[in-house]
């Protein structure tokens, strides 16, 4: 599992993804500036993170939304299994 925690505390997480964290929170700073979704994790859209992580990284994913156990968002990426 690879997470990375946002400055607004919204934590991303990967389940089942080999990712590096360096190489996840780069990815979601340019996701962000390319979809104009800014830091506000709330505003992103859950279909074009997926598309755009399956584009960068290889791996078809599913996006989900949680609560984390301190009451933190997290943005959680599973991957698919086929």
């Amino acid at each position: 599992m690879v997470s990375w925690r946002m400055p607004d505390g919204t934590e991303i997480v990967g389940v089942g993804v080999e990712v590096e964290t360096e190489r996840l929170r780069e990815f979601v700073i340019r996701f962000m500036g390319a979809q104009g979704a800014g830091w506000n994790a709330t505003q992103w859209s859950e279909t074009l993170f997926g598309s755009a992580f399956e584009e960068r990284f290889g791996v078809k994913v599913q996006i989900h939304r949680e609560s984390g156990p301190e009451g933190h968002r997290v943005f959680a990426i599973r991957a698919l299994t086929t």
